[in-house]
């Protein structure tokens, strides 16, 4: 199916948030948006950047300051080949699109999380230093918003380029014509683009960022009071489906990590320049001093 029909196949995600505070104050619907994802299905996501509107801000840390979520599943709807029942969650920068297959936590039915943020932050150079970082936030726009989303997008012009389709589950370049997986020659098509790809090379110049930014997470668990969800049988269903979610910061100090140059091109002019003006100052010396040794030695030519 197209990503259409899979979100309309899908459970409405306005279903998933039962309640949401920011800041203390109720969450405004215009902070979330929906997207799909092939392995998750129907997924949101909340404070994202926009352009033209500036994301939420924290100011102050502790759990009141923060994110507070009721989440409610819609467990029964769920199909057949899912193993477990729960939620992944991804914690991420506003301007970075969401990879829930490499990254994030999964929550589970009948708990409370409470999630504990720290921040770090890296700065690298651009050429012509090593790592030679390229700015995607601002140079490729919001289609290459990641290295991870440049490697995705190169392997799929590589799927495509062999095999006239691209793989559903990278989740870049969309507008392509997808695989069928249960077509043999359209699937063993894309096996071997990653083979060749992993014994020869990638060839995808996809360098570091010139900044990154992490979270450190501390995770927390506790049990959910059945006196809140359950005052009979029947209603202890809704405990098989929420969930709480708290993240916040810990602390407003972040840690940085900043590549700097060792000699800025004003710092190596003004160095050149007093190497030159040094060798040239020791020149004039020595000149005057041959000819200081020439004048002596004429006079002394002249009195023999």
């Amino acid at each position: 199916m197209n990503e259409e029909a899979r979100f309309e196949f899908g459970i409405d995600p306005s279903y998933l948030v039962n309640m949401c505070t920011f800041n203390g104050k109720i969450c405004s619907l215009s902070k979330f948006t929906n997207f799909t994802n092939y392995r998750y299905g129907n997924c949101i996501t909340f404070n994202k950047r926009i352009q033209g509107v500036k994301p939420l801000l924290i100011s102050e840390t502790g759990e009141k300051s923060g994110l507070r979520m009721k989440l409610k599943l819609q467990i029964n709807d769920f199909i057949n080949t899912t193993r477990t029942s729960g939620a992944k969650i991804f914690i991420h920068e506003p301007s970075e699109n969401p990879n829930p297959e490499e990254d994030g936590f999964i929550i589970s039915p009948g708990y409370e999380f409470t999630v504990s943020l720290k921040q770090t932050v890296f700065h690298r150079l651009p050429a012509p230093y090593k790592d030679n970082c390229f700015n995607y936030d601002s140079e490729a726009g919001s289609a290459m918003s990641s290295k991870n989303t440049c490697i995705r997008s190169c392997i799929q012009q590589k799927n495509f380029e062999r095999c006239g389709c691209i793989d559903q589950t990278l989740g870049v370049m969309k507008e392509l014509k997808p695989c069928n997986f249960l077509n043999k020659t359209e699937s063993c098509c894309l096996d071997e683009v990653l083979d060749i790809m992993s014994r020869n090379g990638a060839t995808c110049n996809c360098n570091l960022p010139c900044r990154s930014v992490y979270y450190y997470k501390i995770i927390s668990i506790s049990r959910l009071k059945l006196s809140e969800y359950c005052e009979d049988s029947q209603s202890c269903y809704n405990l098989r489906n929420s969930m709480k979610l708290n993240i916040f910061f810990s602390s407003l100090e972040n840690r940085l990590y900043e590549q700097r140059a060792k000699w800025e091109l004003a710092e190596l002019f003004c160095f050149i320049g007093n190497e030159i003006g040094l060798w040239v100052g020791l020149s004039v010396m020595v000149i005057f001093e041959m000819i200081e040794n020439v004048i002596k030695i004429g006079k002394l030519t002249n009195r023999l």
